[in-house]
């Protein structure tokens, strides 16, 4: 499998040096790999890797740690690796209990004691953050977002808490800076996304310079771009709707992977490797 390695290697290279992301995500997709070769001590040693750089970052590399440890016979390695998942970035109780890596070896007193404890672990979560009142905040208004969507409410009373909820998130920005849960109300914005409005006038320059000074993802803007790219053009752009390719064809999908590369993302061999996405017909690996 060495080929395979030093070809995603090879991909992302380039956008890797001197960003903390890039390396974050070469660790992270190449212990992925390993993981599916079920290498799992190699697949441990890059999971932790990757966490020790962005221990904040997501949920789903630590999982994959404890999971990558269990099947390595490291089990208080795999607690270790729970815990510190709860305490640094809010594991949902629903993601612990139904994560299908965990589900041979549920009944290790380690997943009872941890579930037992939950309530207790995550507020551990709390008291590490700078501004739980704001976290909570912004956590109420993806809450309010998804109940106005989820309960039959008409267009126009959607379109009315959404021009609230940003309204509210551009204030919470410019003074607290990005909040990584307020994603999901600035996406409820995207069919307006490069217009000139008070939303992009902010949020535009805003994330653009945290993605500079690397404390945000540079692959942050690649999800809009294709959602105005489909609007538009109906063509897409980096393949986030692979199961829609004939539908919504890719644009010059010789370089799709180069692309993806620019901003730190996995070629779509990756993808078909660890997670079985279906490759676009004309799709060929650089």
């Amino acid at each position: 499998m060495r080929v395979i390695y030093l070809l995603l290697l090879i991909t992302i290279v380039s956008c890797s040096e001197n960003n903390s992301f890039g390396k974050y995500n070469e660790l992270e997709q190449k212990a992925m790999l390993q993981f599916k070769d079920k290498e799992f001590e190699k697949a441990l040693s890059n999971f932790e890797q990757a966490i020790n750089l962005k221990p904040k970052e997501d949920v789903s590399i630590y999982f994959y740690a404890t999971a990558s440890a269990l099947k390595a016979g490291k089990k208080n390695k795999a607690k270790e690796l729970l815990i510190a998942s709860i305490h640094n970035t809010n594991a949902s109780k629903s993601y612990f209990l139904n994560f299908n890596e965990f589900n041979e070896f549920r009944n290790e007193d380690m997943f009872s004691e941890i579930e037992g404890n939950y309530d207790s672990h995550i507020s551990e979560f709390y008291k590490n953050i700078e501004h739980p009142e704001i976290y909570r905040e912004v956590d109420s208004l993806m809450k309010l977002d998804q109940e106005y969507r989820n309960n039959g409410s008409e267009r126009k009373e959607i379109s009315r808490i959404d021009s609230l909820n940003i309204s509210r998130l551009i204030e919470i920005t410019k003074k607290y800076g990005w909040q990584k849960k307020g994603w999901l109300v600035l996406w409820h914005q995207r069919g307006t996304y490069g217009e000139d409005n008070y939303v992009w006038n902010f949020f535009k320059p805003h994330i653009d310079k945290e993605i500079k000074e690397g404390k945000i993802k540079r692959s942050f803007w690649t999800n809009f771009e294709e959602e105005k790219s489909i609007r538009e053009n109906k063509q897409q752009i980096y393949g986030y709707y692979w199961n829609q390719f004939d539908e919504y064809p890719l644009v010059d999908i010789e370089n799709v992977d180069k692309r993806r590369a620019k901003f730190d993302m996995p070629p779509l061999w990756y993808l078909n490797r660890v997670y079985g996405i279906e490759l676009p017909s004309g799709y060929k690996k650089l």
